[in-house]
């Protein structure tokens, strides 16, 4: 029978044979994320259009593709297609910088694009992500970088790349892009149309293009490392030697950028050569001058953000059985008040409960108790009877403290 709505395009339904390794998968996460004393943030999911508009930058993918509308008071609101500018304004308005100089955080959130729906991308998805405030040393940078190598590691992602570049302070970026403008001003008719709207207003994001006949002349484009500062290219290099002593493997990508306008010196992306979706699972780097761009003090500061669903197409994690402790029998009505007296007493000693209120037959419920993967089955007439479904072994009790001590013994 066919539902007679459906769901918008772009949008997917997560049902429970799915939601126990979402589950399972974020927890992962979030205890990766506190065992490095970082702590959750929730912000909400519609914000203001000016706050991406104005900070994460007007002709990025980002910032083209939100759902946006107009309120009855006249305001543009959005819903967030990022993380990273309600992040950084929550901390602002939260006043965290004065109570927690060293501030890191990390969420798991539902973000919206309009974007074309594909495999591992969809309208509506999820990010997890961290964002830490506070330091400028490259420590910082290399505790991001393992947090994500961990977490991968953890939920049995294999086969992936960790491309690494940096890309300066704003001035070397200004300068970079008056490179890049050059160089590709004289190159114009091999550009795509893409990248040929993109040579005015953001030079940079032509790196970004996966455009076909823009790639030999990426390739062959200047590099911002010919423009770093000493200082800039010792913390680069300070790095990747701790990195190195980390065993984290990586590779030097000259043409890495990012494609948000916030980003400065360390950038960094996790890719696989999997076909299961897309190449990117996640990427993030440093944005020291956000913070005080959205009206905070200057304050360091550095993320990433991985894709939820293009880490579970890639993931090779097991999720473990859905177990149930004990199945509760019974077709009588008349006891029913023992039944969810029981079932009570149950819940409140940490047992798994399973009550069947369609009342089969007893025969019927120890086949669906089986099914469910139920260890005991608990039937419930006149007399009270526990069978541990894999042993055979039965008693009948005369109260719950009887139950109680069968249950210890299984």
């Amino acid at each position: 029978m066919k539902s007679k709505y459906q769901k918008i395009k772009g949008t997917f339904d997560i049902l429970p044979a799915d939601t126990r390794l979402w589950n399972e998968m974020e927890n992962i996460l979030r205890n990766i994320s506190q065992q490095f004393s970082y702590e959750e943030i929730r912000t909400p999911t519609i914000e203001s259009i000016d706050l991406f508009k104005q900070n994460v930058g007007y002709e990025t993918d980002v910032s083209k593709e939100m759902f946006v509308w107009e309120d009855h008071s006249n305001q543009q609101i959005a819903l967030k297609p990022e993380m990273t500018a309600p992040v950084v304004r929550a901390y602002v308005e939260g006043g965290f910088y004065r109570s927690n100089p060293l501030c890191r955080l990390y969420y798991i959130d539902s973000l919206f694009r309009r974007e074309k729906p594909q495999k591992g991308r969809q309208r509506q998805f999820n990010q997890f992500g961290i964002e830490a405030f506070g330091s400028s040393n490259v420590e910082q940078d290399v505790e991001v970088i393992m947090i994500a190598a961990t977490c991968l590691k953890a939920l049995n992602i294999n086969g992936t790349t960790l491309h690494i570049n940096n890309i300066g302070s704003p001035e070397t970026r200004t300068q970079y892009e008056a490179l890049l403008k050059k160089y590709f001003s004289q190159n114009i008719d091999a550009l795509s149309n893409l990248s040929k709207k993109r040579l005015e207003s953001n030079p940079i994001r032509i790196l970004d293009s996966k455009e076909k006949e823009d790639q030999l002349l990426i390739n062959n484009a200047p590099v911002i490392k010919e423009l770093l500062t000493d200082s800039e290219k010792k913390d680069f290099n300070n790095l990747l030697l701790n990195l190195d002593s980390l065993n984290i493997k990586y590779k030097e990508s000259p043409y890495l950028v990012r494609g948000l306008d916030y980003y400065n010196g360390t950038t960094f992306e996790i890719t696989t050569q999997s076909h299961n979706s897309q190449n990117a699972l996640c990427g993030g780097g440093r944005y020291d001058y956000l913070v005080e761009q959205m009206g905070g003090p200057p304050t360091p500061a550095i993320g990433f953000a991985a894709g939820m669903e293009r880490m579970i197409l890639e993931s090779k994690y097991q999720v473990s059985e859905n177990n149930i402790d004990i199945y509760i029998s019974s077709n009588d009505s008349n006891n029913s008040a023992k039944c969810l007296s029981m079932m009570q007493n149950l819940i409140d000693n940490n047992y798994k409960v399973f009550f069947d209120t369609n009342k089969k037959s007893v025969k019927n419920q120890m086949k669906d108790a089986i099914k469910k993967n139920a260890s005991c089955l608990l039937i419930i007439d006149k007399n009270i009877t526990i069978k541990n479904i894999l042993s055979e072994e039965q008693i009948t009790v005369s109260d719950f403290h009887e139950l109680l001590n069968f249950l210890k013994t299984q």
